[in-house]
């Protein structure tokens, strides 16, 4: 016998797809969510004319086959032998009609049920039909579909084999799968920041009114003209249709105005307690006392009450609003100073001759803000209303006397009577010094040379110095309105230490001027000349 012919044979073999695909051709979308539409609409509309216009049929060939046996008999006697044998033929096919109708009637439910499969299968096919395949819309592929061996000459011995060694030929083909395959989606008009979705609108005009309402925040400024406002960052509003899956709901016009300001949906409220203020608040929930003015811009941050709630969130808006304002003002010229000696000054000391005048121009300048902070400017023009006087101050040239006691006190001011002396009792105790009238505000000057050992208040004292002259003496300055030396200061004699005023435990405005020996007031009349 001779060999066996060859036998040439074309093999497939199919392997479980991994591959995905992702179909962002728009008028694949559109044409499936057509015959989607297409398809409800059929299968709603069999169900309606089988359950109706059937049962209507019905009952009008009934109505009918009735009508004609009942006839009037001399109407038919009227006819012709032509016209007779025509009725009898008519009124045959009625009486048919109306007996295939009664058969039918009892399954009319399944006859309308059978149309509504067959319409759902026509427009199934027909959407599916529609798919096309095209390279633009597969994204990735890890493993191929089918694979084809053409042509592979064996032996009838060894056809059960399969060669699957890379030099074997393959054909790739690509069979589209979904990503998403949903035939559900929502229209909406999404306002977009920098190409990402922040929110869904029902209509155009509702998107448009929040971008309108949100710059509206900021071009409300009065003393100055907008010349332009724009966003930062990219903002946009477009058509789209999102997966039904993936929809909760429209946005509204206000809530998402709040969203875009703040930056975050979270409410955080705190409210106030007794002897809270920002900066006791910002540090129990670790953030700035800046945070929270910036929260809350309508609350002044010095007139909280008890009980009013504020917010702790700290806006980071998604769109800042950048505009472009010209502004027209007044600016202040600052004056000069100018400074001539004085020998009855001590070197250190000044004295005013001639206060200064501010000066002042009129400016236009160009204005730069982003969410109403200021980020730059930019002066246009500017002219002068009215120049700055300068300010003349005396500079002392004198030396001054030994920052250290002498040992002679001198009167701690130039005017002013005694008003109560030294030992009187007042309310079980006896008066530690010596009270000078004076009114509010006349200088009051150090006894003698010495260091400061105290400044600062007591409730009866008020604002108070004590000066240590050395030698175990100390002179006490009480009831001042200000001090202007503080605890190590060294000061000469007639040095200006303080201010008289009414503070501390005072029935008036008074010095009150005490001199102490190893810490125990003596009578400051045997120590100074009043």
């Amino acid at each position: 016998m001779g060999k066996k012919k060859p036998v040439v044979s074309n093999k497939h073999f199919y392997k479980k797809t991994n591959a995905k695909y992702v179909v962002k051709n728009g008028k694949n979308k559109d044409a499936l969510g057509e015959n989607a539409a297409k398809a409800i609409a059929t299968v709603l509309y069999p169900i309606y004319f089988a359950g109706s216009k059937v049962k209507g049929l019905i009952k009008s060939r009934q109505s009918k086959a009735q009508d004609s046996s009942y006839a009037d008999v001399s109407k038919h006697k009227k006819l012709n032998i032509e016209s007779s044998s025509i009725g009898l033929v008519k009124t045959k096919i009625i009486e048919s009609a109306t007996k295939g109708f009664r058969v039918l009637k009892p399954y009319k439910y399944y006859v309308a049920g059978a149309t509504m499969l067959i319409a759902i299968s026509a427009i199934g096919f027909s959407a599916l039909s529609q798919i096309e395949e095209k390279d633009d819309t597969v994204i990735a592929e890890t493993q191929q579909h089918v694979v084809t061996i053409p042509k592979v000459t064996e032996t009838e011995e060894a056809l059960t084999t399969f060669d699957t060694s890379e030099t074997a030929t393959m054909e790739v083909v690509k069979l589209p799968e979904f990503k998403v395959m949903s035939f559900a989606s929502v229209k909406v008009y999404q306002l977009k920041v920098n190409g990402n979705g922040i929110a869904n609108f029902r209509s155009e005009e509702e998107a448009n009114e929040v971008l309108d309402q949100l710059k509206a925040l900021y071009t409300n400024v009065e003393g100055s003209e907008i010349k332009d406002v724009y966003f930062s960052e990219e903002v946009s509003v477009e058509l789209a249709h999102i997966d039904i899956t993936q929809f909760s709901d429209y946005d509204v016009v206000e809530t998402a105005l709040e969203f875009i300001v703040k930056g975050t949906k979270e409410e955080k409220k705190h409210i106030v307690q007794k002897g809270e203020n920002y900066w006791v608040i910002a540090q129990y929930y670790d953030i700035s006392p800046y945070d929270l003015e910036v929260a809350n811009p309508d609350i002044k941050p010095e007139s909280i009450q008890i009980g009013q709630e504020i917010s702790l969130v700290v806006p980071k808006p998604l769109i800042s609003v950048c505009t472009v304002e010209e502004a027209s003002y007044s600016d202040s010229i600052a004056f000069d100073v100018k400074y001539e000696d004085s020998t009855s000054l001590y070197k250190g000391e000044t004295k005013t001759k001639v206060n200064g005048v501010y000066g002042e121009r009129a400016v236009v300048a160009e204005v730069i803000k982003e969410n109403g902070r200021e980020i730059n400017r930019t002066i246009l023009s500017e002219n002068i209303v009215a120049q700055p006087q300068a300010k003349v101050v005396y500079k002392g040239t004198k030396d001054p006397p030994p920052r250290m006691g002498s040992g002679s006190l001198v009167r701690p001011t130039s005017r002013g009577p005694i008003t109560s002396e030294f030992g009187v009792w007042r309310s079980y105790r006896r008066h530690t010094g010596i009270d000078i009238g004076l009114k509010i505000g006349t200088a009051v000057t150090a006894a003698d040379g010495g260091m400061v050992t105290f400044s600062g208040y007591s409730s009866s004292y008020g604002r108070y110095i004590i000066i240590d002259h050395g030698s175990n003496m100390t002179t006490l300055y009480a009831h001042n309105s200000s001090l202007t030396v503080k605890k190590g200061d060294k000061v000469f004699q007639g040095q200006t230490i303080a201010y008289s005023g009414n503070t501390g435990n005072s029935t008036g405005p008074h010095l009150h001027f005490e001199v102490r020996i190893n810490g125990v007031p003596k009578n400051p009349r045997n120590y100074v000349n009043f």
